[in-house]
């Protein structure tokens, strides 16, 4: 039957009615998102009261804790050990596909060691001073793992119908390079990866800044190259000055490596992330410049403020971490190591600056050991993923912003993008001024911002799996 338009002056009046009929409810509408706050708050707090420090990690613990939620709410967990105590949990709500594959949010329970002592409250009490909370590892990452649980829970509670698997990963030992957690999983259990089309993890986030809520979304890393220098030399008693010691040697090498700069250079994973952010630049010089930053960036003006700001991000760096020589003072010890922790732009050969660097400390006699190297990869950012976070974050704040950026750390996502598979690190969890600092003393994060996280991810996973 062929289509009747309706006279104009009709449609108009259709068209105004159904402006003024309220909109169809919404399930995000009908959920008491208060209680899921309360509830995100009081589940954070008993979590970071579980010590899963690394070393040893006992993440099996963290795990169970998981397990035992998601019981409660009859989702089963499959609980499993890379090696004794070290935990991981896998849980998922099913899906029937018609979204495409599955997408997993993905968060590690281990967190770094802790110096109490300068700590002005206990690391494991998550107590609660001036609204904010504090626990090792709040912000890297106990917080994000409540968060995902309990927006994969309130999509159960509110019985939205899936069109993707939405999967809950927690794992061990990310803090020390992932071995146990995801390295674990993608070697031994590849099973659980099979149809997995987006992982959600750390490296990004959102902030306050003026007026509007701006989110970064991490979509590649540089590459870590940790290298042990090893010094060996002629031992001694103490009283002797040996000129060649192992521990003279070293220090000779370290010093040069301490002098030496790699290069400036600007990748275009980075130049992505400059040309995105321009709009917030103040300055409108600056702004004209990063918006056409690889003409200008050789400027001296632009690239004295990009140095600043975020020199890291402009060369690969070099980081002395650890030195050990004699365990007595009065004894010249025949060997001295040293360990640096190398951070390289996405694209840099590890080869190439590992002779770069044999070069700068130029001594024979200075062996160069490798303890980690990973390259990394770029995730596209044309994805439905992508998109569902933008939506989302404008749902919240109209004038808010999603900008790529680019992590001078690494996480577990190296290990998804080696395999196909889009990942991002993102958090809903957005930071205040006097939020963190991760890895650091006193950690924290603000009651209302921990209270607030759920409901910006469920709105991302209904954006993303619920079937249309």
């Amino acid at each position: 039957m062929p289509s009747r338009r309706l006279p104009r002056s009709k449609a108009v009046i259709l068209a105004a009615l159904m402006a003024l009929a309220p909109a169809p409810a919404r399930a995000v509408d009908e959920i008491d998102w208060a209680a899921v706050g309360d509830e995100a708050v009081e589940l954070l707090r008993q979590y970071l009261r579980i010590d899963t420090s690394n070393p040893p990690g006992n993440e099996i613990a963290a795990a169970e804790f998981f397990a035992g939620l998601l019981a409660t709410e009859g989702i089963d967990a499959e609980v499993f050990e890379s090696l004794p105590s070290r935990g991981n949990l896998v849980a998922r709500l099913k899906g029937d596909g018609s979204r495409g594959g599955h997408v997993v949010l993905l968060n590690h329970m281990d967190v770094v060691p802790v110096s109490a002592e300068f700590w002005s409250v206990g690391p494991y009490a998550a107590e609660i001073v001036d609204g904010q909370i504090y626990g090792r590892g709040i912000t890297d990452m106990k917080a994000d793992g409540v968060v995902q649980l309990l927006a994969m829970l309130a999509l159960k509670r509110a019985g939205i119908e899936l069109g993707r698997d939405v999967v809950f990963m927690a794992t061990a030992a990310e803090e020390t390079g992932g071995v146990e957690g995801v390295g674990y999983i993608v070697e031994r259990r590849q099973d659980l990866l099979e149809g997995v089309e987006y992982v959600l993890t750390e490296g990004g986030g959102g902030r306050r800044r003026g007026n509007r809520e701006v989110h970064e979304i991490e979509f590649t890393q540089k590459s870590p190259l940790w290298l042990r220098l090893v010094a060996q030399g002629p031992a001694g008693h103490g009283s002797r000055a040996i000129e060649d010691s192992a521990a003279n040697r070293l220090v000779r090498a370290l010093d040069r490596v301490r002098t030496y700069r790699p290069a400036l250079q600007l990748v275009a994973p980075v130049a992505a992330s400059i040309r995105a952010a321009a709009i917030l630049e103040p300055d409108p010089d600056l702004r004209a410049a990063a918006q056409r930053i690889e003409e200008t960036f050789a400027e001296p003006p632009v690239l004295e403020a990009l140095s600043a700001r975020m020199g890291n991000m402009l060369r690969s760096t070099i980081a002395i971490t650890t030195i050990e020589g004699s365990t007595k003072t009065n004894v010249i010890s025949p060997i001295a190591t040293a360990e640096l922790d190398c951070r390289l732009l996405p694209g840099v050969d590890a080869d190439l600056f590992i002779a770069t660097l044999r070069d700068v400390i130029d001594d024979p006699g200075i062996e160069i050991e490798t303890i980690l190297r990973f390259d990394t990869s770029e995730s596209p950012r044309d994805t439905a993923l992508w998109r569902a976070i933008e939506e989302a974050v404008r749902r919240r704040d109209p004038q808010g912003m999603v900008l790529p950026s680019v992590l001078a750390g690494f996480t577990d996502s190296h290990y998804f993008r080696e395999r196909g598979i889009v990942a991002y690190g993102w958090s809903p969890v957005v930071k205040g001024p006097d939020d963190g600092p991760a890895h650091g003393v006193d950690e924290r994060l603000s009651v209302e911002a921990v209270r607030q996280a759920p409901r910006l991810l469920y709105e991302v996973l209904e954006l993303l799996a619920a079937k249309r």
